[in-house]
């Protein structure tokens, strides 16, 4: 999985290394229009894209822009662990989308990735297809969060 991560975003500085990230998410997007959100796959390029930098490869929140935040981020393989032993997919994804932040958790430390995987790849996309889209990257995303669990 590692070599699926380019070297410019672990060496270039924070502005540049956004913009490549948000030009990777908009490729993403593009690659992604109509796959179906069980895809572990497209879990897989979106876990890479948008959370290796911060979480790491192994989503222990280890990644290589870790050390430049300000709070730690968090071990996503004890997601379940510390809760109970149940997964917490719709905590993830909301997390995840970020749109619906509850002001009395304090400020946000993650991007919004939901508006990110909400932009219009093609002016032609309706805007419930843009929903749908985005809900199954999320989804995909989710899974693969699923799928790296240490119970």
């Amino acid at each position: 999985m590692a070599a699926l991560v380019p070297a410019p975003f672990t060496s270039a500085p924070p502005f540049r290394a956004v913009s490549f990230a948000a030009l990777l998410v908009t490729l993403a997007l593009a690659a992604a229009r109509d796959a179906p959100a069980r895809d572990l796959h497209l879990g897989v390029i979106e876990y890479e894209l948008s959370c290796l930098p911060c979480h790491g490869l192994d989503g222990r929140g280890k990644g290589p822009q870790a050390r430049t935040l300000a709070r730690r981020p968090a071990d996503l393989t004890q997601l379940a662990k510390s809760n109970n032993g149940r997964f917490p997919a719709d905590r993830v994804a909301e997390m995840i989308d970020g749109r619906s932040s509850v002001a009395a958790h304090g400020p946000r430390a993650m991007p919004v990735w939901g508006e990110r995987y909400r932009i219009r790849v093609d002016p032609g996309d309706t805007d419930a297809y843009v929903e749908k889209r985005a809900r199954e990257q999320i989804e995909a995303l989710v899974a693969y969060i699923r799928s790296i669990q240490k119970w």
